[in-house]
């Protein structure tokens, strides 16, 4: 769900510096890149998919840490934390800027990744609110990439959130960083026009090949690994008319889908296959090289062109030692920004600005929200609302829950989202609700005693606080307690008897249980 209204830009404000202020140390980064560290550096930094939630959690219990993020990619590993309420640790740096090796941030990061700090202090940086930011937006729209406004980094760093969010390690302030920086690099990508000849390093790869006479449609390659990249090259080839062999693990043999033109080679028979290819393509997110030299040697013939598009590497460097081969690696494909494209990168700083803008005005109504008394225990003011009528903006599982428990109690309940749960659809089928099917707009508001912002967007949700909060209207944030007017309690109820219970939006597990000795209490005979 999307809000069509423009958030103020921060700077337009006269309080905002102020309240941007108190939140200094909010946000840290603490990574290696392409431009600082090698690939062996940086194939230190990889983790194989069973070790990332141990890291990641790691992370944040190191650094104390209120959510923390991990992008990585074959030309950067960066963690990424906020420090929302809680303090954050102090950054300590040498005098040429670099992390020194008791630096917190810098131990983190190492530690989560199996790693003595003290090896990687001049591989690696550290960056900190309003710069932290502009990085994170630069990266996400390639223009930090090896390849300059490369098409593949948006969904990683769309993906790195994601997962920190199914293992409950991202925040509202992450969740919204990087949302608003994936959306402002996607109106890069649709509305400024970079000239680059190639946008991947498959695309990069093939123009090696052009610039070595080699004919595509009479070529034969074979390609190491099914994943997103190895399909990407696998289509790439075939759709530039070579004839393309997928290599398939013999338990995934049959699961995989195989790119359209291509065939495909049990990867225990990838050695045997070499004296037929032109091209070797490996893709992998192996921890061990899937090309070894001593294999390679034994089965290779004529000339072959290997392309090692991983980090970790898949490609044993002594392959390049063969002769009749060359092997080039990921760190070989990179492009120039160039002067042509001063233009484009104008237009797209300007987009970038404004996505910037609008984080930091979504960080100074928060601010100004939670600049009022000191936070404490909530009063259990037992409140008629028969006659009251309760808005609840957004459908899913949060709203059901929250509704049920309403209805008893409430005159009126409106519904509105684009889309709704199967069981809140019967509510409406049945009158206990009344559901309108559409994206929110301020207008909706009107008429409401009680809001409810619980859409899966933490932006959005905070635009409704804001909002009911200059009217005047009571409101409820599913995804931030500090915009809470009141926090949705536990609720127990027995004919007459209502028993409401709050741990101030924080410990949800400990009200659970309480609700359930509760509950049971009321039952027995003599209460």
């Amino acid at each position: 769900m999307t809000d069509e209204s423009t958030p103020t830009d921060p700077e337009q404000s006269d309080e905002a510096p102020q309240l941007i202020a108190a939140q200094r140390n909010l946000i840290y980064m603490v990574g290696t890149d392409h431009t600082i560290a090698p690939a062996d550096v940086r194939e230190a930094f990889t983790l194989q998919a069973d070790d990332r939630p141990r890291a990641l959690a790691l992370a944040r219990d190191l650094l104390g840490a209120s959510g923390v993020a991990i992008i990585s990619t074959c030309n950067r590993t960066e963690l990424w934390a906020s420090f929302d309420n809680v303090e954050a640790p102090k950054a300590l740096m040498e005098e040429d800027g670099t992390p020194s090796e008791d630096d917190p941030f810098l131990s983190a990061l190492c530690q989560a990744h199996g790693l003595d700090a003290s090896a990687y202090t001049h591989y690696a940086t550290i960056r900190s609110d309003e710069d932290a930011v502009e990085h994170l937006f630069n990266v996400a729209c390639g223009l930090k990439s090896a390849i300059m406004a490369e098409d593949q980094i948006i969904s990683q760093v769309k993906h790195a959130i994601a997962y920190s969010r199914e293992q409950g390690l991202a925040d509202s302030c992450l969740e919204v960083l990087f949302r608003q920086a994936v959306t402002a690099s996607k109106h890069v990508k649709s509305g400024v026009r970079f000239t680059r000849a190639y946008t991947t390093a498959v695309e990069q790869a093939l123009g090696v090949l052009d610039e070595r006479g080699v004919d595509l449609s009479k070529a034969t390659c074979m390609v190491i690994g099914n994943g997103e990249y190895g399909k990407l090259a696998a289509s790439t080839l075939a759709g530039r008319g070579a004839r393309v062999f997928v290599t398939v693990r013999q338990y995934t043999h049959g699961y995989v889908s195989i790119p359209e033109g291509c065939g495909s080679i049990p990867y225990a028979d990838r050695y045997k296959a070499l004296d037929t290819c032109d091209i070797v393509m490996s893709a992998t997110t192996s921890p061990h090289f899937t090309l070894v030299r001593s294999d390679f040697e034994e089965h290779h013939q004529g000339s072959t062109f290997v392309f090692d598009l991983a980090i970790p590497r898949d490609a044993d460097p002594g392959i390049a030692e063969i002769e009749g081969c060359e092997l080039f690696g990921i760190d070989d494909f990179s492009t120039e920004i160039g002067t042509e494209n001063t233009q484009a990168i104008a237009e797209a700083e300007e987009i970038l600005e404004e996505g910037m803008g609008e984080f930091w005005s979504w960080i100074a109504r928060r601010t100004s929200a939670k600049s009022g008394p000191e936070e404490g225990a909530f009063f259990p003011l037992f409140v008629n609302l028969n006659s009251k009528h309760a808005l609840f903006v957004g459908g899913g599982t949060i709203a059901l829950r929250r509704i049920r428990t309403l209805l008893p109690f409430v005159g009126s309940v409106d519904v509105v989202a684009p889309e709704v749960t199967p069981e809140v659809q019967t509510m409406a089928d049945t009158g206990a609700v009344n559901l309108r099917l559409q994206a929110y707009a301020p207008e909706c508001l009107e008429g409401a005693d009680i809001v409810f912002a619980c859409t899966n967007d933490a932006c959005l949700n905070a635009e409704i606080a804001h909002l009911c909060h200059e009217q005047g209207r009571m409101v409820s944030v599913s995804s931030d307690r500090h915009l809470c007017d009141f926090y949705y309690p536990g609720v127990v109820q027995r004919d007459n008897i209502v028993v409401g219970i709050s741990a101030g939006g924080k410990d949800h597990r400990r009200v659970r249980q309480l609700r359930g000795r509760i509950a049971r209490l009321l039952e027995e005979e003599d209460i």
